[in-house]
């Protein structure tokens, strides 16, 4: 698909020709993005060759619209539906604000605003989605937990040639599988919700815009997904402070009612950050040892900081001795010698 079929397509919908038309950069996504600009509005015009995953993306998106969650609408969709136009959700990304001003007051308040949206997505999408439709699983179980698990082995640990007793390190994914498949509670699992996929506008309003792989999981996910992302190094007191205030809106809404709930929550915690990190560690040496992108290759060390830290403050990694064994050598300078070759070589 090339820009000028893309430009054809909004042209077509706007009924003028556009007075700017650019691509946006890629980053893990085979997705292509263009702003588009006629008479004087935006838009996002997609371009996907992947009609699973739009499909998908157009079934969340029309459920998120109905429920007016802050999600962008589709406007129009190519006849072979590989092609979109969505509405222009702001100028920058909350990841560009974060970098830009660090944990202040306004990134306090934005990172609120993500939570307390979240919180009502999760809310208000609760036993209205039909999960046959979710793209690529229906929920958060054995397949892709395990996925994520191999995703960390193939791309970090065989990549960078680690040594580990296959038999053990395979027994104790199993172990940790089984866990994470009971977690409760469960719902909407947007997965990718990080500070790069959300939008910010003029007026400081927050809205998600890439939740086509989502599925149900454990709610918990994508809190830890945001909170704890490697390109926000959030500071632990911090985090702290905004899982506390996710966690405030459960008591808030339901009180006592949701007490059950709300240990299930606080208790999912620590296994959710471990896949998380293992995942997120893994997606890095795919996109960035592997693939050479810059923003992955720039989010490793900071991924194996993370996983590190949380290995050696967690009790129950002694039920994981392979896999903490397998982080600790991650975090040794002959590790980082093999990082630094690969991506210089």
């Amino acid at each position: 698909m090339t820009t000028e079929n893309a430009r054809h397509f909004f042209e077509k919908y706007t009924g003028v020709e556009s007075s700017e038309f650019f691509i946006l950069p890629q980053s893990g996504s085979s997705r292509k993005n263009f702003v588009g600009e006629a008479s004087g509005q935006k838009f996002v015009i997609t371009s996907n060759e992947n009609l699973a995953e739009n499909e998908s993306f157009y079934y969340f998106s029309e459920i998120f619209s109905e429920l007016e969650l802050n999600t962008p609408r589709i406007l129009s969709i190519s006849p072979d539906r590989k092609l979109y136009i969505q509405e222009f959700l702001g100028e920058k990304t909350l990841s560009e604000i974060i970098a830009e001003e660090g944990t202040s007051e306004r990134t306090k308040f934005l990172v609120e605003q993500v939570l307390k949206k979240l919180f009502e997505l999760q809310r208000r999408s609760e036993n209205i989605i039909d999960w046959k439709k979710t793209f690529e699983y229906e929920n958060y179980d054995e397949f892709p937990i395990t996925n994520d698990l191999f995703y960390f082995k193939s791309f970090i640990a065989d990549v960078l040639e680690i040594p580990y007793h296959k038999g053990n390190l395979l027994k104790e994914f199993k172990k940790l599988t089984e866990e994470i498949s009971l977690l409760e509670p469960k719902g909407m699992m947007i997965r990718d919700f990080q500070a790069r996929n959300i939008m910010v506008n003029r007026k400081d309003e927050v809205f998600f815009i890439d939740y086509q792989s989502a599925m149900k999981g454990p709610l918990i996910y994508d809190v830890v997904s945001f909170l704890f992302q490697a390109k926000a190094n959030f500071s632990p007191n911090f985090r702290s402070e905004m899982l506390e205030y996710y966690f405030s809106l459960w008591e808030k809404e339901f009180g006592i009612e949701q007490s059950e709930k709300l240990t299930q929550l606080k208790n999912s915690l620590k296994p959710i950050q471990l896949i998380r990190f293992l995942q997120v560690l893994g997606a890095y040496g795919f996109r960035g040892l592997i693939q050479r992108k810059e923003h992955f290759i720039s989010s490793i060390e900071k991924g194996i900081e993370n996983l590190r830290h949380f290995s050696e403050n967690w009790q129950k990694m002694n039920d994981f001795p392979e896999l903490r064994k397998l982080i600790i050598e991650l975090n040794t300078d002959e590790t980082y010698k093999k990082i630094n070759h690969m991506i210089s070589g």
